[in-house]
């Protein structure tokens, strides 16, 4: 019976670190939506800067359908966020913070992005 005890234990113990090393941490921020859209190829990385709130830059260009995680640095002193104008992706950075946003580039043309915060502040992503 003791054998048996123990066998179910061990079984209990490796189930559940399987379910831990499959389980992964969203990448979104409070404003829900999804980190990023599947796809794309590439895996490049840009830079983006929230101050005095505005982005800087206010245009990002990458290859058509290409993943970039976009690092965005937010230097005031109130949460933004970075949020694409077709609801795909959404992230709040908090002040002070750096965030990476995974993103797949749109196949033509452009997408935009705003802080779903404060309306003014507006950018593009460009495929170029």
């Amino acid at each position: 019976m003791r054998s048996r005890l123990a066998r179910l234990l061990a079984a209990g113990l490796v189930l559940g670190l399987m379910a831990a090393a499959c389980s992964s941490k969203s990448s979104t921020g409070g404003g829900g939506g999804s980190g990023s859209p599947a796809g794309g190829g590439g895996g490049s990385s840009q830079t983006l800067t929230i101050q005095n709130f505005s982005f800087n830059p206010d245009t990002l260009t990458a290859g058509a359908g290409e993943t970039v995680t976009i690092a965005v640095t937010n230097k005031d002193s109130t949460t933004h966020s970075f949020t694409l104008d077709d609801g795909s992706v959404t992230q709040d950075v908090p002040p002070g913070q750096t965030v990476d946003v995974k993103v797949t580039w749109p196949s033509s043309g452009s997408v935009g992005f705003h802080c779903r915060f404060h309306s003014s502040m507006t950018g593009t992503l460009a495929v170029g």
